[in-house]
């Protein structure tokens, strides 16, 4: 905002003194941050568009062996790019309801190359988990989801 309050007299008096070329670096340099607008413009639509192609699901509980890692999640890149961190929600609803009975989210930082899956299972977490709730229903229980947030490409 200060440099617009200095730049509007300079404006002004350089006006003054000379119209056209005043008028032409004004017009360039208005020109130059429409295409510096543009390209950051394009790049952020580019990168949601690829973000959109990144998915997660999960089948619940069925292909978890461990006890303590209860919710298996799989991560699909569709893109022709290298996926390098997926931030994810898990979400948990019983069967028949719409209402969140849980959710928390996560971060996977393994590296899913093009067109690549990654599936593992997840622990929950115990402070805000199932555990919580009236009757300490199990994971097995649930109908799980994946909510991705966020997606980091590499370079």
């Amino acid at each position: 905002m200060i440099y617009l309050l200095v730049a509007i007299p300079i404006i002004f008096v350089c006006f003054l003194l000379s119209p056209r070329s005043t008028l032409a670096a004004l017009l360039a340099v208005i020109a130059a941050v429409a295409v510096v607008g543009a390209y950051i413009y394009l790049q952020q639509s580019d990168r949601n568009g690829l973000a959109s192609q990144v998915r997660g699901t999960s089948s619940g509980t069925a292909s978890c062996s461990d006890p303590a890692k209860t919710v298996a999640v799989k991560l699909s890149n569709d893109t022709d790019r290298q996926v390098n961190v997926v931030r994810f929600r898990l979400i948990a609803k019983r069967p028949g309801y719409s209402d969140e009975a849980y959710s928390d989210y996560f971060t996977s930082s393994k590296i899913i190359e093009p067109h690549g899956t990654f599936e593992t299972c997840w622990t929950l977490n115990q402070y805000r988990g199932l555990e919580t709730l009236p009757g300490k229903p199990a994971p097995s229980e649930f109908d799980w989801s994946v909510d991705i947030s966020s997606v980091d490409f590499a370079s």
